[in-house]
């Protein structure tokens, strides 16, 4: 293939084979992004049946293949989207409607949430009273109380991100064209969205499973109480508010890794022969970048209220696990010493409570892994890019080379501005996990320190409990 020179900026003609595709494929660098886009959405819907009307599906390939997950993202109230472009030229009153009763829809969860939230700081506020604010009772109770108050934060911030989503749809669809277009490749979204579901009905499946051990366990009838009977929905659909915000990240940043890996294996062609110029692997390269700031301008939120809440799970739990195990006895009354069954019935209660604080701190665990994961192979996977680029040879017009490799090394000194960040407060680097990691051990190590040189810890009187044990 000839290289590309820049001159004849004209759109991509898909609808003959693959081979002349790459053949006919001109470079589109006098087309602004916007440009291109506008005239993408023109053809797609009110076009003549030319070239570009017969690979809509394509054009819109991430957005199409995401519709799954976004139906199923706006059933739960989080990141609403409507994939139809057709909506936003023109809105009627059928339309207008449909968002207002969805909008009160999302309320409608949101009070949901909050009752769930007002009900657990009662149970919270019983705790206290009778254990004491940091008893691992309570402790236990403020682990388990974090999923509702996570939700309505989620909730909140997907709608306030509603524009900022929508846009990241469109620059990831206009750059999945334009790499279907010079390199004949597009990422297999059908594996992704099966391991997406995958997680989510494992996530749902032990919650629920967990949900119906502590049912049959603590001796629970139906029809006893309403929300002790919706809690079997309600469990796991909490789980999922939880865990969906992470995967939806962690997706995106595997779009942007697999187009990255294309541009690389691109670029190490390149030594055999030149198929395109450094302008045009620049263009690509910036296309990229878009998606990273899009995606961090949708997700940032996210990331850092994501880290807050985990760190003090974790935190809460190191606590939890520094205390003695005479913490966990449960004042009874003195009818009740003798009763072997009521006493019983008591420790599987704590028990379980435990179970549940133990299941948010993996969930607590597992966002703290995978948003340092995912954020980090991505920003490495971003560099190497670089890397590719220092290995081509320049041509004959070598200054056009050279000027084009600063522009690559100097858009990789900002990084820290478009790439996976937290909010730009730090990247998400290698450096970032062990950091984290090196947090909760000081502060692990601190309290147990603290438990072996400090006296026995309050408790009451032991023949007057019954213990966790």
């Amino acid at each position: 293939m000839p290289p590309f020179t820049g001159e004849e900026p004209i759109m991509p003609i898909l609808d003959e084979s693959p081979s002349v595709e790459m053949q006919k494929f001109r470079h589109v660098a006098g087309v602004q992004d916007e440009d291109f886009e506008r005239e993408i959405d023109e053809a797609v819907l009110e076009g003549p049946r030319g070239s570009i009307l017969k690979i809509g599906r394509g054009v819109h390939c991430v957005s199409n293949s995401l519709r799954p997950l976004l139906t199923f993202f706006r059933i739960l109230a989080i990141f609403p989207t409507d994939c139809d472009r057709r909506v936003r030229r023109r809105r009627s009153k059928q339309t207008i409607l449909k968002y207002c009763f969805y909008l009160i829809y999302v309320l409608c969860v949101i009070l949901l949430n909050s009752y769930l939230i007002s009900f657990n700081y009662r149970v919270l506020g019983l705790y206290r009273v009778k254990f004491g604010l940091m008893h691992t009772g309570t402790v236990a109770s403020m682990i388990t109380a974090t999923k509702p108050v996570i939700n309505v934060v989620v909730i909140f911030l997907s709608l306030i991100t509603f524009r900022q989503h929508r846009r990241l749809l469109k620059t990831i669809d206009m750059v999945d064209v334009c790499f279907r277009s010079a390199f004949n490749v597009s990422p297999s979204l059908k594996i992704y969205k099966f391991v997406f579901f995958l997680i989510l009905f494992l996530v749902f499946m032990s919650s629920l499973t967990l949900k119906i051990a502590e049912f049959i366990g603590t001796e629970q009838v139906f029809g006893h109480a309403i929300m002790s009977d919706m809690s079997f929905l309600i469990v796991p659909l909490l789980s999922l508010w939880n865990i969906i915000p992470l995967l939806y990240y962690h997706l995106y940043n595997v779009l942007i890794r697999f187009y990255c890996r294309t541009l690389i294996r691109s670029m190490n062609r390149e030594h055999k022969k030149r198929h395109f110029s450094l302008k045009f692997y620049y263009e690509q390269f910036l296309r990229i970048t878009n998606v990273q700031e899009a995606v961090g301008e949708v997700f940032n939120p996210f990331l850092l209220f994501s880290l807050a809440w985990s760190l003090i799970v974790v935190c809460l739990t190191i606590y939890f696990l520094s205390e003695d195990t005479s913490v966990l006895m449960v004042p009874i009354t003195a009818d009740q010493i003798n009763n072997l069954e009521i006493r019983n019935k008591l420790n599987t209660t704590v028990h379980f409570s435990i179970c549940w604080a133990s299941y948010q701190l993996i969930m607590a665990l597992f966002h703290i892994a995978m948003i340092c994961a995912t954020g980090m192979r991505t920003n490495e996977t971003t560099r190497q890019i670089v890397n590719a680029v220092l290995r081509i040879v320049p041509d004959a017009n070598a200054d056009l080379d050279r000027f084009q490799i600063s522009c690559f090394v100097h858009k990789m000194t900002t990084q820290f501005m478009w790439g996976m960040t937290v909010w730009r407060a730090f990247p998400l680097e290698r450096a970032t996990f062990f950091t984290i990691l090196s947090l909760v051990v000081t502060y692990s190590l601190i309290l147990f320190r603290f438990k072996e040189n400090n006296i026995p810890l309050r408790g009451g009187d032991p023949t007057n409990a019954t213990y966790a044990g």
